[in-house]
């Protein structure tokens, strides 16, 4: 089975932390790993070409919007619950998921995430890679 690599993650996230005004140019050059990034409501504020790639979405389509947008309704509380969960403890474990992509098609991937509150506006953000397995 293809899975996530976690030291990929785990240099992204470390990445980011040192240079965290760069957020923008280092999810923008993994071309590997779709990233998003959601505020601590669950708003997309940046995303990488390959998220978009994965999900059949373009850029302006996703900033703005809620991240349940490409969830299955069936999953949108309990992933929504799990996005407050991980803002509060900063702590999620990496899972596989069914999400949807824009044409309503469903694909599984693999999830990590990073919690961050440097980027940006100083608060609260999460960092989701996703690996399409």
């Amino acid at each position: 089975m293809n899975t996530i690599n976690l030291r990929r993650t785990r240099q992204i996230k470390e990445d980011i932390q040192e240079s965290p005004s760069g957020v923008a140019d280092i999810i923008g050059q993994e071309k590997e790993l779709g990233i998003c990034i959601t505020d601590s409501k669950g708003y997309f504020v940046a995303v990488n070409d390959r998220y978009c790639q994965i999900y059949g979405w373009n850029t302006t389509e996703l900033i703005g919007k809620h991240f349940t947008e490409v969830v299955p309704q069936e999953f949108k509380d309990q992933l929504r619950r799990m996005h407050d969960a991980f803002i509060e403890n900063q702590y999620e474990i990496i899972r596989s998921w069914e999400v949807q992509k824009k044409d309503q098609s469903k694909i599984k991937f693999q999830a990590d995430a990073g919690w961050n509150d440097r980027i940006f506006d100083g608060n609260p953000h999460k960092i989701t890679f996703v690996h399409v397995m």
